[in-house]
């Protein structure tokens, strides 16, 4: 452990791994490149940081937490211009598009963010290369869930349109500090081809969030309370071959995309 290292604080959902080792470990496990530039999501107290540092790559590093940013300067001068540091919120933050389609992201995710920073992984799908993240393991079933799986949600849709993704390593709470109540998971995301889809990308997640809206309903009625007239919903269902009585959680991803191509955009 370095010296003047700042205590996890609970406001920023802080649960910083324990151990240079398994910090070293993870790193391997992506296997960097000479030449690389990793996009570090909450540099926290440095310790994935160092272990990307020891690889000939080039790291940007964006925390939120004043503290942590001057550690992280700190190890920034001693770095021969490897690493820079953003002091801000990721939530709020626009990487250029000069940054892609090379940018490798990384991170021990703010467990209490963790799903809208994946909705941001999301956004900026065009410029990221992969992606690696610590996640709760709930988040992570919730990624990688199939068509079918009662764990198949709103994410799953959204990450999997553009995702392909992979669990890395679970952990128990022992791996970090403080420990948190529950298990944690390393996951990859590797982008793929999104479905070939007419219909604009803000109408197809407006679909896919309507789909998901009313988790205890059928798709029809989730659909219908979400803006669609029945009859405009059963239509799309009788094209594309999707029966009456489906759940949100039943479809694929290419079912999605057509979905939004046969129902109409809804004026707001």
């Amino acid at each position: 452990m370095i010296a003047s290292v700042p205590v996890p604080l609970r406001r920023f959902s802080q649960n910083w791994l324990a151990n240079d080792e398994l910090a070293v470990a993870l790193v391997r496990s992506m296997e960097p490149q000479s030449g690389d530039h990793f996009l570090e999501i909450g540099g926290g107290e440095g310790r994935m940081t160092r272990a990307l540092l020891q690889h000939d790559v080039r790291v940007t590093t964006i925390e939120v937490d004043t503290r942590c940013c001057e550690t992280l300067e700190a190890l920034a001068r001693n770095s021969a211009g490897k690493l820079s540091v953003i002091h801000g919120d990721v939530l709020e933050y626009d990487p250029p598009a000069s940054s892609g389609p090379e940018l490798r992201l990384v991170g021990n995710l703010p467990y209490a963010i963790a799903s809208p920073i994946m909705r941001w992984t999301v956004k900026h799908h065009k410029i990221v290369s992969d992606a690696y993240y610590m996640v709760p393991i709930d988040i992570a079933k919730r990624i990688l869930a199939p068509a079918g799986s009662s764990e198949r949600a709103l994410l799953s849709v959204l990450v999997g349109w553009f995702f392909d993704g992979k669990m890395i390593r679970r952990l128990g709470p022992g791996a970090f500090r403080p420990e948190p109540k529950i298990k944690s998971a390393f996951v990859r995301l590797q982008p793929h081809e999104p479905p070939a889809c007419t219909a604009r990308q803000q109408h197809c997640q407006t679909v896919v969030q309507g789909s998901f809206a009313h988790r205890r309903k059928t798709l029809l009625n989730s659909l219908r309370q979400s803006g669609w007239q029945r009859d405009e919903i059963e239509r799309a269902f009788a094209t594309i071959g999707i029966d009456i009585g489906a759940r949100a959680e039943a479809l694929r991803v290419i079912q999605f995309a057509r979905l939004a191509e046969e129902l109409p955009e809804l004026i707001q």
